[in-house]
C-alpha cells in the first residue's frame, strides 16, 4: 500500500515481477543457462545481459552472430521468454 492506494491482485503465468523483492533472483534463475546456449561470450550483472563475439572476419563474423541469435532465438522461445527490443541496441 503506498499513500493509501493498494494495487489490485494479478496472476503472474511467467516472467520476473517488475519491482518484486524475488525479481532479481527469479531473474538469475530464468537466465542462469543462457551462457550455454551459444557461443558468445556472456556477462550478466542484476537484470542485464551483455553478450560479445569476434573474429578478424567481417563476413564470418556476421555469419557466426546471426546463427548464435538464432540459437538464442529458440531458447528464449522454448522457455516463453521475449527481448524488449526498445532496450537492445541493434
Amino acid at each position: 500500500m503506498v499513500k493509501g492506494y493498494k494495487s489490485d491482485v494479478q496472476d503472474i503465468n511467467r516472467g520476473v515481477p517488475q519491482g518484486s523483492t524475488l525479481g532479481p533472483l527469479l531473474f538469475a534463475l530464468y537466465l542462469n543457462d543462457l551462457p550455454k546456449v551459444s557461443r558468445f561470450g556472456t556477462t550478466m550483472f542484476a537484470d542485464d545481459t551483455l553478450q560479445t563475439i569476434s573474429s578478424n572476419n567481417p563476413q564470418q563474423l556476421n555469419t557466426l552472430v546471426n546463427a548464435e541469435l538464432q540459437k538464442i532465438d529458440n531458447w528464449m522461445r522454448i522457455n516463453k521468454l521475449s527481448l524488449n527490443y526498445k532496450k537492445t541496441p541493434s
